[in-house]
């Protein structure tokens, strides 16, 4: 029993250090802090299960979290897209003109919806990397370690990514929807 009570403290610590910001990076992934919130504890389950290592923090337990949480991230962005194009559907044959508000959602600002919006047009790849530098402030050398390519590769992806947030946005302040 000793040895099981040490062993759920050590998983515990894991969680308290790691809980936060994987939170914050799934809710930047996905739009959706309160499903982050889902998706975070089923990283953590899938911790538990799988984690074959010590139970602590480490460079390999970080990129194991973090890889685990991104594919979780993207896979609950699709899902959410094939809903939402479902409801889409389902509205024009229906005739209506909107899907169902999405359970829970509170008022959001148009900038904050517009960034939102602009975020969501983004590749995976590229929200990553635009999530990593803008809100977790990594470096160029981080980014590259982190998803496996070359400094100049981040350079140029998050380039063409800045470019196209910036071009949806300023659609967005001239007042147009231009997809």
């Amino acid at each position: 029993m000793f040895r099981r009570s040490r062993k759920r403290d050590a998983f515990e610590q894991v969680v308290a250090f790691y809980g936060g910001p994987l939170l914050r990076f799934v809710a930047r992934l996905t739009g959706d802090p309160s499903g982050a919130e889902d998706l975070v504890q089923d990283v953590f389950i899938r911790l538990a299960a799988n984690w074959k290592g010590a139970m602590e923090p480490g460079p390999q337990m970080t990129n194991w979290l973090r890889s685990t949480a991104h594919n979780l991230a993207v896979d609950a962005v699709r899902a959410a897209a094939r809903r939402a194009e479902a409801h889409r559907r389902d509205a024009l044959e229906r005739g209506t003109s909107s899907p169902p508000a999405a359970a829970g959602a509170g008022p959001v600002s148009d900038g904050a919806a517009a960034v939102a919006d602009a975020l969501a047009a983004l590749s995976d790849r590229e929200r990553e990397m635009v999530v990593l530098r803008v809100y977790e402030e990594k470096s160029y050398q981080e980014i590259a370690e982190r998803m496996g390519l070359t400094v100049g590769n981040v350079g140029y992806i998050l380039h063409n990514a800045m470019a196209k947030l910036a071009a949806r946005l300023a659609e967005f302040r001239r007042g147009g929807d231009e997809r």
